[in-house]
């Protein structure tokens, strides 16, 4: 094993340990935090593994533990950070179990897994590949409808680089399993990780060191505190006021009723550039999503019409189409948000029979 990577592996590890001792300090209360924290932890292990020869079978799979589960924080990271809202689904979890079991026995080299062994590290490569495309599709999930900036851009980072260089690492791992690794690969791929961690750790401790903050959810705090602690709005300008005043009475009249409306769309009709219009509605009116932001007026108006006994001949499909929903689905989960009960429960509260 060449000085070089071992310098660049090194190197690598000890910037990993000051991220997760940021992470660990500042974020650990919150889900997303402890997710990158696991994220970050099962890299540092995959990195410093070959440089730990061990012998015993048990111990070598208590040490790749930390790298079979790094897939499966990517995902439960990247769906946390950009689905505020909804719960990690329950098929999920039993994937992601299948997955840590599937690589944890496919790193059982015992003589009464000699048979299987190969099949089930074959098996294995797929479920990886499986839990990562499924965290690269969470950030890609209603990316142009987040209003946060600072989140936007950690997508994209996390995105391309990570997600993307994760597939890298899998599939040319799975490929030199069966070929010769070529002299150099190595010493390159510490090289490489070296530079992400050193890229991660300026961002997080020097460049930006709040963009983590804005981008993760927001923690729930008591009424009370909230009450005593809560900041006013920034301060706005001429044109922000006068922007937000066409906002406010093009919404009103029902421009939220377009179906498929997107943040791109409505600053074209209110004759704004998309990104002061975007950083409007997150700083000043507190949105951290633009499909939050419209569910507020299409569930008002369709809470009224559930409500109205003139209109109680209504299919809900009818009412949802009307106020610029696709489908019956989304409305329903967003109207369920909002009243815990679903459209048709609703209808039968108000309007009893």
């Amino acid at each position: 094993m060449s000085v070089s990577y071992v310098f660049f592996t090194g190197s690598a590890c000890a910037l990993l340990l000051l991220a997760v001792a940021k992470l660990a300090i500042s974020f650990r209360q919150q889900a997303a935090g402890r997710w990158l924290i696991l994220l970050l932890g099962g890299v540092f292990f995959y990195l410093l593994r070959p440089l730990l020869p061990v012998e015993n079978a048990w111990i070598e799979v208590l040490l790749d533990l930390p790298t079979d589960l790094v897939p499966a924080a990517f995902w439960l990271f990247a769906f946390t950070l950009c689905s505020e809202c909804d719960r990690f689904p329950r098929w999920g979890w039993g994937l992601v179990a299948l997955s840590i079991a599937v690589s944890t026995a496919a790193n059982l080299d015992l003589s009464i897994l000699a048979g299987p062994h190969e099949a089930l590290y074959i098996l294995s490569q797929p479920f990886k590949l499986g839990l990562i495309t499924a965290g690269m599709l969470a950030l890609l999930q209603q990316f142009h409808s987040d209003l946060v900036e600072a989140r936007r851009r950690l997508r994209a980072v996390l995105l391309i680089a990570v997600g993307g260089y994760m597939l890298i690492v899998i599939c040319a791992e799975f490929l030199f399993s069966y070929q010769p690794v070529p002299a150099g690969v190595p010493t390159l791929h510490a090289v490489l990780a070296s530079l992400l961690t050193l890229a991660a750790c300026l961002w997080l401790l020097a460049v930006s060191p709040s963009a983590l903050a804005e981008s993760l959810p927001q923690v729930a705090e008591p009424e009370i505190e909230i009450n005593e602690t809560k900041n006013e709005p920034p301060s706005l300008d001429e044109q922000q006021r006068l922007l937000l005043q066409k906002l406010q009475a093009h919404m009103q009249s029902g421009g939220y009723r377009h179906t498929g409306l997107t943040i791109r769309e409505l600053a074209d009709q209110l004759h704004a550039r998309e990104h002061v219009l975007r950083a409007l509605i997150n700083r000043h009116l507190g949105y951290r999503n633009f499909n939050e932001y419209l569910n507020q007026f299409r569930i008002d108006e369709a809470s009224a019409r559930l409500a109205d006994p003139d209109q109680a001949h209504l299919p809900v499909l009818t009412i949802a189409l009307d106020i610029g929903y696709r489908s019956l689905s989304p409305f329903n989960a967003a109207f369920k948000r909002r009243h815990s009960l679903t459209p048709t429960e609703y209808r039968r509260e108000k309007l009893p029979a």
